[in-house]
C-alpha cells in the first residue's frame, strides 16, 4: 500500500522476470507462471521475457483474459469514484454494499485505478510473421464470461505454440473465486501432466 501502483503492464512483467531469472535451474524447472485477467497479461508478458533470455518457465497458465492484440472493451480508470464503483460492482468484482458506504474502498481507489490503467493500455499488435511462446501453455475461461468469452480467450492460441489447450469451468468472469476448486484441480493437473512428462 505504500508503494507507488505499477503503471503498466510491463513493469510488473519485468519484476516477475528478474525473480525467476535470479532463481537456480532447478528452482526454475518447476515455475508455472499462472494469472486471472490482469494477471494473465502479466505472465504472458513475463513468459515472453523469459523465453527471449533462454529461460523459459514449465508451463503458462492463462485465465479469464483476452489475448494482447485485442483492445479492453470496458475502460473504467478515467471515471469518477462514483461511476467507477458502479462499474466495479458490475463486473460483480465488488459488494454491493460499498455503493452505500464508499469510504470502505476510498482507501484502495488509487490501487484499482492503476491497475485498471495498466490493463486497459495493454496492447501488441499481431504482425506476421511472428514466433510464438514455446512454452506449454494451458487456457481457461468461464463458460459465461462476458469479459473475456471463451472465443476471445481461445484467440490466444494465436501467440502460442500448438500445445496449448483451453479449459472452460461455470461461471462468470469471477469463476476463479466462485468456484476455486474447479480452477485448482485444473492447475494440478496441468502440474502432474508436467511432472509425467
Amino acid at each position: 500500500m505504500g508503494q507507488p501502483p505499477a503503471l503498466s503492464i510491463s513493469i510488473l512483467a519485468q519484476e516477475i522476470t528478474d525473480t525467476i531469472a535470479a532463481m537456480s535451474a532447478d528452482e526454475r524447472e518447476m515455475v508455472i507462471l499462472a494469472g486471472h485477467s490482469m494477471g494473465a497479461q502479466v505472465a504472458f508478458e513475463a513468459c515472453l521475457r523469459l523465453e527471449e533470455r533462454g529461460l523459459p518457465p514449465a508451463a503458462l497458465l492463462l485465465s479469464g483474459c483476452h489475448p494482447p492484440h485485442l483492445k479492453s472493451r470496458r475502460i473504467l480508470s478515467h471515471l469518477d469514484d462514483k461511476r467507477f464503483i458502479k462499474e466495479l460492482i458490475s463486473i460483480g468484482g465488488c459488494d454491493p454494499a460499498v455503493e452505500a458506504d464508499p469510504n470502505l474502498l476510498a482507501p484502495f481507489l488509487p490501487l484499482l485505478r492503476s491497475d485498471f490503467l495498466a490493463t486497459e493500455t495493454y496492447y501488441r499488435e499481431l504482425v506476421e510473421p511472428r514466433s510464438k511462446l514455446m512454452t506449454p501453455a494451458l487456457l481457461v475461461c468461464g463458460s459465461d464470461d462476458i469479459e473475456a468469452t471463451p472465443d476471445e480467450v481461445s484467440a490466444w492460441s494465436l501467440w502460442l505454440d500448438s500445445t496449448s489447450e483451453i479449459r472452460e469451468i461455470p461461471g462468470d468472469h469471477f469463476y476463479i473465486t466462485q468456484r476455486p476448486r474447479a480452477f485448482a484441480g485444473v492447475a494440478i493437473r496441468l502440474f502432474n501432466q508436467l511432472r509425467v512428462g
